[in-house]
């Protein structure tokens, strides 16, 4: 197949946004590498007929790594799923990070205040909280006593996650493609005294943007002598 000038400046310049696109990917994810429950997020290449590169957004949706961090009220996913969580003004978002702190009300919170499930209240006399595997929280004011019920951290899963939408402060909301919302019963997916950590694998993560370094480089290159080319036809015409 062969290509006239303008075909391959198209081309060539097509491909060097697709670049653009996966290198911002790529130092995103980087950037993330410490956040909780984070996702690596890729943009894989689809090639035309034509020979030019598009791409398609890719969530790897795989556990990360479970962290001790000895906190009762720091809660991991083991398993597929999200933690639904309330905002101030009502709305219903989803969440992986589960750094949950109390607020001035005594209400389970995320770290950016809203509300985990529907509201669970603990107890500021209890000298213990348990946050059971299947999200059931129990306080205790006396070690000796039977503990007091305080509510359930619900965990939901979606068809198609990948196409949840990222709104900030490690939250989501559904959208048309994630699918029907479907609340998990009976699971043991959340761990206490601990978070999940990203799933970034930052060696493959640095190797990437090494290569689309090299990529940037070398279409910015084929680009300026197209150009070069273009002007020395002119020259040659003038």
């Amino acid at each position: 197949m062969s290509y006239n000038l303008q075909g391959i400046v198209r081309k060539a310049s097509t491909n060097l946004a697709v670049e653009f696109d996966r290198l911002a990917y790529a130092t995103q994810n980087i950037a993330n590498a410490n956040t909780n429950g984070y996702k690596t997020v890729r943009f894989e290449d689809i090639i035309d007929a034509d020979g030019s590169v598009h791409g398609v957004e890719r969530t790897d949706t795989k556990t990360g790594e479970y962290v001790q961090t000895n906190n009762p009220l720091d809660v991991a996913l083991t398993g597929a799923g999200y933690i639904p969580v309330t905002t101030l003004q009502g709305e219903i978002r989803y969440t992986r990070d589960g750094a949950f702190t109390v607020n001035k009300d005594g209400m389970l919170v995320t770290k950016v205040g809203d509300l985990v499930g529907s509201g669970i209240y603990i107890d500021g006399a209890a000298v213990k909280t348990e946050i059971r595997p299947n999200g059931d929280v129990y306080t205790y004011k006396s070690l000796l006593e039977e503990p007091d019920y305080a509510g359930t951290i619900p965990l939901v899963q979606f068809t198609n996650p990948e196409a949840l939408k990222d709104v900030g402060g490690n939250e989501f909301v559904a959208t048309e493609n994630s699918g029907k919302m479907k609340l998990v019963e009976d699971h043991n997916y959340i761990k206490q005294y601990g978070l999940e950590h990203s799933n970034i694998d930052m060696i493959s993560e640095v190797y990437m943007v090494s290569r689309i370094n090299a990529s940037i480089i070398a279409s910015s290159s084929l680009m300026r002598s197209i150009n070069q080319m273009y002007q020395t036809m002119l020259d040659n015409m003038s």
